[in-house]
């Protein structure tokens, strides 16, 4: 229903609540409402038309004709709405500006523990990441402290979604090997890989299925342990390794996957 529809949009963009929302609406239809009438035309129960009012007044959705009995009409949509979106903008503004200085004030406080000479992971050589954001934010990282060597081999999530990360890397130095499924390539048909790919900047080849995808960056190697269920829910397990010697097992089985994939 359309009455049920603009409840809906007033609850989910401009912060009343369901009887709030309720309340505009039938204030919007019928031009002006007292409580007792509110509670006879909408689903505002009686016991909180007064304070639903009240409320709505409050926040510049309806004025108040004060008498033996309040009436209250609307503020017209077309100006409560402007000024809500207005006001929210300069709050935002704000509060962006306010999450930029304590990020600043943050690093700057934590400089001395990033920058001491206790390992970054501490004495811990494995993590377990679960979840796509979490394993994105892993994944970027890697991308951000490679100096050498990037090895790929992906079947459908890094090269697609992470694709400014990986070129950015390469800009910064580091040598690119990606190996991709045959899906992976055809979604690839427009991104800056394949022309980093035709004019030399990295190496590409294509494989029709990968049974251990992995990225290896440097010494650091990220894997997801196989459950598909996990993955179809986006909270698959990833395994961070940072030891030369699983980097050296990995990259053997990269090797194989590079000779038997065909070139891009």
């Amino acid at each position: 229903m359309v009455k049920d529809r603009m409840v809906e949009l007033l609850q989910e963009h401009f912060e009343l609540n369901l009887y709030e929302a309720r309340a505009y609406v039938a204030l919007v239809g019928f031009g002006v409402l007292t409580p007792a009438e509110l509670a006879s035309v909408s689903e505002v129960p009686a016991p909180r038309t007064y304070d639903v009012l009240r409320s709505l007044e409050k926040k510049g959705f309806a004025i108040s004709q004060p008498g033996k009995v309040n009436k209250y009409r609307p503020v017209h949509p077309q100006n409560i709405l402007e000024k809500f979106i207005e006001e929210w903008q300069e709050r935002v503004a704000e509060e962006l500006e306010a999450k930029k200085k304590a990020k600043e004030e943050l690093l700057e406080l934590m400089s001395p523990l990033i920058e001491t000479e206790i390992p970054k992971y501490g004495v811990e050589k494995v993590w377990v990441v679960r979840g796509i954001r979490n394993a994105t934010l892993k994944t970027k990282e890697m991308f951000e402290e490679v100096k050498e060597q990037i090895l790929l081999a992906d079947d459908g999530y890094i090269a697609i979604n992470l694709e400014g990360d990986i070129i950015k890397a390469i800009d910064n130095g580091a040598k690119a090997k990606i190996i991709v499924t045959e899906n992976v390539y055809h979604r690839l048909s427009a991104s800056k890989i394949l022309d980093y790919y035709k004019a030399g900047k990295l190496e590409l080849k294509v494989i029709d299925k990968l049974e251990l995808p992995m990225l290896i960056c440097d010494d650091e190697v990220f894997f997801a342990l196989e459950d598909m269920a996990a993955r179809y829910f986006n909270y698959e397990t990833q395994i961070w390794i940072k030891d030369f010697r699983v980097k050296a097992l990995f990259e053997g089985k990269f090797n194989e996957y590079w000779e038997k994939a065909k070139k891009a």
